[in-house]
């Protein structure tokens, strides 16, 4: 290994151990889950894991951290070191013998003259290409150098699979997705100089309120009695912008949750970039990297079929005669595209546990979906049908996004379906009805499912004898 190549490397991913200025152009908007991840690199001694999609914004996430370090906590600039395994020379000498313990020993060799006797600060960005990366890790870890470790990698499960076998108990995992509707309204809002300024405050202030009324009550006790009015008063506030919400929306379901597509000029340029990086890069790089594919066809064909008719209802079996491949195929894929971030998974809720049961499958960001099929705004806004697809993969995210939530399925026996029943962490369960059933409340009943929720379109709430009327708009901004 070159050296001075190697140390050249080290020192472009740390500017801030030569300009104190290096910090001005990360980004000043912080992610709903970026406290949490912040805190916790603070607060506990486990090793700190970000992981997701890629482009979903870790790199951005771990350099705001580095700042926040710097400026709030100031702790010395030569005590954080950060490196990113994508860089093409530390990927081409990823298969060196020793490269981790190299990637160390010059960083502390480096910064002796400069650096403090207390904690050690290593960001290393999309881990996963390091071979043995957690054997590495839990050596540091146990051998109690002053070390904190924050790591990134865009294979969720593989990061967690690794952590499983050799970092139990050592590591916490903090999963991003790509910007829900509110991150997206907050940040556009707060981007746009152009915006009305007593809408955007009036906005920002309803949604801080509606995290403090309403997402408790959701995802935690289901209380909402003693807040009705606080939730009216705060859902009229909105409704005074409803024009607005709603236009911010439609953009949204065609934008996606990548914030780069966002700033595309043009429809046309922003499906090529979600294309480019979320369907060529994982698809035909990454997996490939990590997995023993062999039928690659049928891999993208399989993730195109899921993309189509996403939220649907599949039967293994019956995908697996379609795609003319075995079931144990279908399986091992769709683990694979779950593991990738690409699709999540809903299984079905029954009493028999041991009985096989069909999936449904929602896509981890819609505006994907919208590059390969090239969407269009009027496309989805004219189709109730496919509104309501849009609608229940976004609430599926949404719900997955819940660290509290322990269990989420769909109910469906013949003609009787129920979209969502989850619980949350303390034991109160609920589900979730979009299409406004009839059968809804009867059946929730059957199921002893007591809260129910019931996602409309109108910005009319109300709450009556365990049934929560909530516009979609309120319920995803919550």
């Amino acid at each position: 290994m070159d050296i001075n190549l190697f140390r050249k490397c080290i020192e472009f991913y740390n500017p801030w151990w030569k300009q104190n200025n290096s910090l001005l152009g990360i980004p000043v908007y912080r992610r709903s889950s970026y406290d949490d991840i912040f805190n916790s690199v603070l607060s506990i001694d486990q090793i700190i894991s970000v992981t997701g999609p890629r482009r979903v914004g870790k790199t951005t996430i771990l350099k705001q951290v580095v700042s926040d370090l710097i400026t709030i906590e100031n702790i010395n600039p030569f005590d954080i070191m950060y490196i990113s395994m994508d860089d093409p020379f530390i990927y081409s000498i990823r298969h060196s013998p020793g490269i981790f313990d190299d990637i160390i020993s010059n960083f502390i060799d480096y910064t002796k003259d400069f650096g403090s006797e207390g904690k050690k600060y290593i960001f290393i960005d999309e881990i996963q290409r390091f071979d043995g990366w957690e054997l590495f890790l839990k050596k540091y870890y146990d051998s109690k150098m002053n070390f904190k470790f924050i790591i990134s990698g865009s294979y969720s499960s593989f990061i967690n699979i690794k952590s499983k076998e050799s970092l139990a108990g050592r590591i916490k995992n903090f999963k991003l997705f790509p910007f829900s509707f509110e991150e997206y309204l907050t940040f556009t809002l707060l981007s746009d100089d152009l915006s009305d300024i007593r809408m955007k405050e009036s906005i920002l202030k309803s949604i801080s309120d509606l995290h403090t009324i309403i997402a408790p009550s959701i995802f935690g006790d289901f209380t909402f009695e003693a807040s009705l009015t606080d939730i009216l008063s705060t859902v009229n506030k909105l409704a005074m912008f409803e024009d607005e919400l709603f236009k911010y929306f439609n953009k949204y379901l065609l934008y996606g949750g990548f914030i780069e597509g966002w700033m595309m000029p043009n429809e046309k340029l922003q499906y090529e970039y979600l294309y480019q990086t979320q369907i060529e890069k994982i698809l035909l790089e990454d997996i490939y990297l990590i997995e023993d594919i062999k039928n690659t066809d049928v891999l993208s064909s399989l993730f195109f079929y899921l993309a189509i008719n996403f939220t649907d209802e599949f039967n293994i079996l019956s995908l697996a005669e379609k795609l003319k491949v075995h079931r144990e195929t279908i399986e091992k894929y769709l683990k694979i595209l779950e593991e990738s971030n690409l699709i999540l998974r809903l299984e079905k809720y029954q009493s028999n546990i041991n009985k096989a049961s069909n999936v449904k499958i929602f896509l981890i960001d819609h505006g994907v979906r919208n590059s390969i099929l090239k969407v269009r705004e009027e496309d989805i806004l004219s189709s109730p049908e496919l509104f309501n697809k849009y609608i229940m993969n976004l609430l599926y995210v949404f719900i997955q996004q819940k660290g509290n939530i322990v269990d989420c399925k769909y109910y469906r026996n013949r003609d009787k379906e129920i979209d969502f029943i989850f619980r949350s962490s303390s034991g109160v369960s609920a589900c979730i009805d979009i299409k406004g059933r009839k059968f809804f409340q009867d059946l929730s009943g059957k199921l002893k499912i007591e809260n129910r929720i019931l996602i409309t379109k109108d910005f009319n709430i109300s709450y009556d004898n365990g049934l929560l009327k909530i516009p979609y708009i309120i319920f995803l901004l919550s």
